[in-house]
């Protein structure tokens, strides 16, 4: 891959969340490691009003700053949570509002600046390990549906076994019955009608 010296470039997720329904409510889940460096987070958000653009624009302390960090033993699995729901993400007055980070002119500004100051061999580097975790993750799911289906043949496989032991179970107990009931003819003799 070529690259013009001095390019510059930050790494951008998209995300969008729909919040239509009256009450709805959502999240937004970022992995800790992600956001290290050039980082910017778009967020779109659907409630249903086709006059309002509701995007929103997150930084690296932004998210710091606002979201909750969940943690765990193995640290690569951290990952930062932002909720919201449809009562309170545009209303100033509430706590859990997001207008802070509406998409703005000056948003793009801080883009600009966010790319300015990125290094790039740094981005490069993290681009790179985003992107073998990626194709890593995909053979894993990859691998995850073709155990899942030998598993649900396994299964499958296992209930005809039983279905069939059930059968054969049946057919012996008939065998058994028509085998004592032809040694209990047989003991008795043969049946003569006689007439009277």
């Amino acid at each position: 891959m070529n690259v013009e010296k001095g390019a510059k470039f930050c790494r951008v997720q998209c995300k969008g969340r729909s919040l239509i329904k009256l009450m709805s409510k959502s999240h937004v889940e970022v992995p800790k490691s992600y956001i290290q460096g050039a980082f910017v987070l778009i967020l779109f958000i659907n409630d249903g009003n086709e006059r309002d653009t509701n995007l929103f624009c997150f930084f690296q302390n932004d998210i710091e700053k606002r979201w909750k960090l969940k943690t765990f033993r193995n640290s690569a699995k951290d990952f930062y949570r932002l909720s919201f729901s449809k009562v309170t993400f545009k209303d100033v007055k509430r706590k859990g509002n997001l207008m802070e980070y509406y998409f703005t002119n000056h948003k793009i500004e801080e883009i600009k600046n966010v790319i300015r100051q990125s290094d790039i061999n740094k981005e490069f580097m993290k681009m790179f390990a985003l992107l073998k975790n990626q194709d890593d993750l995909i053979k894993l799911q990859k691998e995850k549906h073709k155990l899942e289906g030998i598993i649900k043949e396994i299964k499958r496989t296992e209930e005809i076994k039983n279905i069939l032991e059930e059968k054969i179970k049946l057919m012996e107990e008939y065998y058994e019955h028509l085998e004592s009931q032809f040694k209990a003819d047989k003991s008795t003799g043969p049946v003569h009608n006689t007439l009277i």
